[in-house]
């Protein structure tokens, strides 16, 4: 059975499907706007129509897949707070237990098992999301220079226009936020590593209050940027991250009794 995440990346690729093709619909009716083909070619002026009427409909069908994938996300993501509840404190949220999600089976469940847990997934989620940056500017350059070509060169009415600068807008949005979302996931890494990093000369109860909220502030940017990661990327570098999150759990003595001192 696909889970919620698994149904959000095949939306995605449907999406990226539809974009590229919307493009290159696009691209084609601002060719025949600008060398008059349909004019010199009357024979393909029903095929003109058709495909103005089709690039409308993939736009739109574009908005219900977005919506559709938002909606299963925030239903994955809830599903994954649980299941970090579940991995943390040894309970059973979720329904069904999961295994080799995170790598600390051998702490004892408790409050610092949930910040090490965060930890984890900081590191994780910091290194994808910067991998992600490259292809999401590349995308939404490609796009946006074809709707740029496209509005100056081509020959269409306002309400068509405004309608085909739906997905541009849209990319060059998601581009903007994986920036301040990577940005805001760096700094948070690097407040978690000045953590841990004092953790070694300091008990841990003593520092729950500011564990908490690097918890706190790793959740809320995940729920402000509400963006899947991509799973190509982390399979990529899953090997790498690791083996670089054993060397820091060696590096900040992350071991077995550290939540009962």
């Amino acid at each position: 059975m696909q889970s919620d995440y698994q149904r959000v990346g095949i939306l995605t690729q449907w999406r990226n499907g539809i974009l590229y093709l919307s493009s290159f619909i696009t691209l084609s009716l601002t060719l025949n706007e600008k060398y008059n083909l349909s004019t010199n070619y009357t024979h393909i002026n029903d095929y003109i129509q058709l495909l103005v009427g089709s690039n409308l409909m993939l736009i739109i069908i574009y908005v219900i897949i977005e919506l559709r994938s938002n909606y299963l996300f925030s239903k994955a993501e809830r599903n994954r707070r649980l299941q970090h509840l579940d991995s943390s404190f040894d309970t059973n949220f979720t329904g069904k237990r999961t295994e080799g999600y995170f790598s600390q089976d051998k702490l004892n469940p408790g409050f610092y098992k949930l910040c090490v847990n965060c930890f984890e997934n900081v590191i994780h989620t910091c290194a994808i999301v910067k991998k992600m940056q490259f292809d999401a500017y590349a995308k939404a350059t490609i796009i946006v220079l074809i709707f740029i070509f496209s509005a100056i060169v081509g020959d269409k009415g306002v309400v068509r226009s405004l309608i085909e600068a739906i997905l541009p807008l849209a990319l060059v949005q998601e581009a903007i936020k994986l920036s301040v979302f990577a940005i805001r996931l760096e700094n948070l890494r690097d407040h978690f590593i000045s953590f841990f990093n004092s953790l070694r000369n300091l008990p841990f109860h003593n520092q729950e209050p500011e564990a908490l909220r690097y918890i706190v502030d790793y959740e809320s940017v995940l729920a402000w940027a509400s963006l899947p990661l991509n799973s190509s990327i982390f399979k990529k570098l899953q090997p790498i991250l690791a083996a670089e999150w054993e060397e820091l759990k060696q590096l900040y003595a992350i071991k077995e009794n550290k939540n009962e001192k």
